[in-house]
């Protein structure tokens, strides 16, 4: 707004709504004609006379006939009607069991709601005079809020409220930072860098930068750009493919980059019709494979884990990782959601990128890229290319001047190839197994579709939200919970405060459950195996969670239910190959471990070098059991220890023990009473953060707070504990990555391979005669990753399959 140079009204204590109605009617008065931008439904109280409503969603003007066409009702009585029918997006009670037809019907009748409600003796069908005669003072009330208020005194400046033309140079900056391309070519401006301080400077049009992009047909031009790519002392690289999974993708292209401006493109997989004559991709990889191989020459892009997995698959070796610019810009700003290439050459080099979809198309027009033609394909790989070339540079720079140096030269990027071979090691999947859990979830389904609509007393659809509020509020006469703009909600917290009262909620959690897990692992995992390899290959996420933890995805196998039979089930289907066993080592309470080291509470100290059970030594320390404490107290304790690290409140711990609130708060306090170290060290990390606006975990990694000094209370408290859980939860992130990066090079020696990190735990695949080797080397390097003050723990155990392990 400010960057447009529009006007702004603003006042403490006052609605927006007010102060818009109040300008309008005020300025109507003086003799203008208002028109106010906004199709909200509120608004149309105040059209008439001077005063026009335009809804800049549909594009239409609304008058009083619009109004009426609306409403069926003058503007005047808009207020009435919103009053009887309410409006939650407003926090509107209005009155029960009227809607909004009923509403129009009574004020066109009436008048008004207090003419309505002095004659509500007349009003023929019994639940609606009942309702209003209930809710009397409710229906005044509405009215009271849904009125735009006017009646005020405040000073309007009509000269300051002039159109001036935009600050085209900060609206280009704004727009640079937040990726909005299209807006940037209204304006007529490049984007424009980032810089350290101050308005960012204008960049020069796109077209004055230069780019000279070339294609390699010939076993001559490969042979000169080897060349190049051999005294070059660092290049780029980036592959085209035929699909997002690097292990099943079928390489279409590769470009390269030495030199800014200056990239070409390799293509070996264009086949549509009329497609130029290309070099044999095995011809042309061993031509390249010296210089992709060779240790003395850096390899720098975006994303490099996908490269370095589609050239293995094509027995290439991408070595060495010598810049990640995705990572790197992952390390600088963790909080930031976006890292792709378009976003960083927009934000830093101030150039608009082609797209993927610009070249291969959208939806059901959309090709793969071996259908595109060379010279597109050229345009776009080869910028790919060049942008992370430009980048790695300025890169490298912001991640010294962060801080961030040795964590990204000692664990991200080491990482990356750790990473990328687990993702070619991939995990076996016992394909019938897992087809025969289905027909057994569908079977327990049906089950209790039955049982559900037993307890309805009829059937409905289960997954229908509306259907299943009908009957549990409105047919079972259940309290309602809370409501959501399409009506009360069913979501899960709502059920299991409501299956206390009634057994159908209990039920729909458990239908809801295991319908999840079929359509989410046991249906689509069988149809996720590589038919090259016939093993499942997960993705492992460096750059998305601002803590600094691994994520899964395609298919994410960090969130298969661990505690249920259902999960175990699932797990069980993933099994090592034949004469192999499958190794889990997993990190004991490693987040509160590193809460002691960080913290130096001496209680918490104490008891991880006696090797206590920590639960039950925290349930002494907060209930005074002497010599022990019960089941219920050591469930307490141990969602107080892991409720510190995560922030959570008195609220918070009160619904997951079915306490009062007075109650958790006095479990709260306790536990700060005797391990006042713990109460130090968050106190201090707040401070910190409040100060600087960042946190640091032990191995330097950060994360920005900006809303940490927010006015608004929720958001501040939100952010300070963020903030704390941050520094614990990413530094055992940290050291999960630094074990990983120990153990690998171990594990080829000893013929085994590490397959899956989840959480604190990380999975191997072993020969069965080497497994208790392999388990306690594993353990050895776990334990002695990082020198804490306190002892690591690791526990190992191996089976034939995932589930049997837990």
């Amino acid at each position: 707004i400010g960057a447009y140079n529009l006007p702004v009204l603003k006042a403490p204590g006052f609605e927006a709504d007010d102060l818009i109605g109040y300008a309008a009617k005020h300025a109507a008065a003086a003799g203008y004609n208002v028109t106010i931008f906004s199709g909200d439904k509120d608004m149309m109280q105040l059209v008439g006379g001077h005063i026009a409503l335009f809804d800049p969603l549909k594009e239409r003007p609304i008058g009083p006939a619009e109004v009426k066409e609306k409403f069926g009702v003058t503007p005047s009585q808009v207020t009435d009607v919103l009053a009887l029918m309410g409006d939650s997006s407003d926090n509107i009670p209005g009155v029960p069991g009227i809607g909004e037809k009923t509403a129009q019907a009574l004020i066109a009748e009436y008048h008004s709601i207090e003419n309505l409600l002095a004659h509500t003796a007349g009003i023929k069908k019994p639940k609606l005079k009942a309702s209003l005669t209930e809710h009397a003072e409710t229906a005044r009330l509405s009215k009271v809020l849904a009125t735009i208020k006017t009646d005020f005194d405040l000073p309007l400046d009509y000269e300051a409220w002039h159109r001036r033309e935009p600050d085209t140079a900060r609206l280009a900056a704004l727009f640079t930072r937040l990726g909005f391309k299209t807006f940037l070519a209204e304006l007529g401006q490049a984007a424009v860098p980032a810089a350290g301080g101050g308005s960012p400077a204008p960049r020069p049009p796109e077209t004055e930068i230069s780019k000279n992009y070339r294609t390699i047909f010939t076993k001559q031009a490969l042979e000169e750009v080897i060349a190049i790519l051999n005294k070059s002392g660092g290049f780029a690289v980036d592959t085209e493919t035929t699909s997002t999974n690097p292990v099943d993708a079928a390489l279409v292209g590769i470009s390269l980059c030495a030199k800014e401006g200056e990239a070409w493109y390799l293509p070996l997989g264009h086949d549509y019709l009329g497609a130029p004559a290309q070099l044999a991709k095995a011809e042309a990889l061993k031509l390249l494979k010296p210089p992709l191989e060779d240790a003395a020459i850096p390899k720098y892009g975006q994303n490099l884990k996908y490269d370095i997995t589609v050239l293995a698959g094509e027995g290439v070796a991408v070595n060495p990782v010598g810049f990640d610019t995705l990572i790197a810009s992952y390390l600088t700003a963790p909080e930031e959601r976006r890292h792709g290439l378009s976003y960083l050459a927009q934000r830093y080099l101030g150039l608009a990128m082609i797209e993927y979809e610009d070249v291969t198309g959208k939806g059901a027009k959309q090709v793969t890229f071996n259908q595109v033609s060379t010279d597109r394909a050229t345009e776009y790989s080869a910028e790919d290319a060049d942008m992370a070339f430009r980048l790695t540079s300025i890169l490298k720079a912001e991640i010294e001047a962060e801080g961030l140096k040795d964590l990204y030269y000692t664990i991200e990027q080491p990482l990356i190839c750790v990473l990328a071979q687990m993702e070619q090691n991939g995990i076996k999947l016992d394909v019938p197994r897992m087809k025969e859990y289905s027909k057994t979830l569908e079977k327990k389904l049906h089950t209790l579709e039955k049982e559900i609509h037993a307890a309805a007393g009829e059937e409905f659809n289960i997954a229908s939200p509306k259907q299943l509020s009908a009957i549990l509020f409105d047919k079972l006469g259940l309290a309602k919970q809370r409501k959501t703009k399409t009506g009360s909600s069913t979501d899960q917290g709502v059920l299991e405060t409501l299956a206390m009262e009634h057994p159908l909620p209990a039920l729909v959690l458990r239908h809801r459950v295991l319908s999840k897990l079929k359509s989410t692992y046991v249906d689509p995992l069988p149809g996720m195996v590589s038919p090259r390899t016939g093993r499942i290959h997960t993705s492992f996420n460096q750059a998305v969670a601002a803590t600094g933890r691994l994520s899964s995805s395609d298919p994410n196998l960090q969130n298969i239910p661990v505690r249920t039979e259902e999960g175990r089930e699932i797990r069980r289907a993933f099994v090592a190959e034949n004469g192999h066993l499958l190794i889990s080592a997993d990190y004991s309470q490693i987040e509160l471990r590193i809460l002691a080291h960080l913290s130096g509470d001496g209680l918490l100290k104490e008891s991880f070098k006696n090797d206590e059970d920590i639960h039950t030594r925290t349930a002494r320390e907060i209930f005074g059991a002497i010599g022990g404490s019960t089941p219920e107290m050591r469930r307490a304790a141990k969602a107080v220890n892991f409720g510190i690290i995560y922030g959570q409140t008195a609220f918070g711990l009160a619904q997951e023990l079915a306490v009062s609130r007075r109650e958790a708060q006095g479990y709260i306090d306790s536990y700060f009473a005797r391990y006042r170290g713990v109460r130090e060290f968050i106190d201090a990390t707040i401070k910190k953060a409040r100060e600087e606006r960042v946190v640091r975990t032990m191995f330097g990694r950060k994360r920005s707070f900006p809303e940490i000094g927010s006015a608004n209370r929720a958001v501040r408290e939100m952010a300070e504990r963020m903030a704390v859980n941050t520094v614990v939860q990413g530094s055992a992130a940290d050291l999960i990555k630094k074990a990983m990066l120990d153990i690998a090079p171990k594990l080829g020696k000893l013929h085994s391979k590490m397959l899956l990190q989840v959480h604190d735990e990380l999975i191997v695949e072993a020969p069965e005669k080497n497994a208790d080797k392999v388990g306690e080397a594993v353990r050895n390097l776990m334990e002695h990753a990082v020198r804490l003050s306190v002892p690591l723990k690791v526990s190992v155990e191996s089976a034939p399959n995932w589930g049997d392990m837990h």
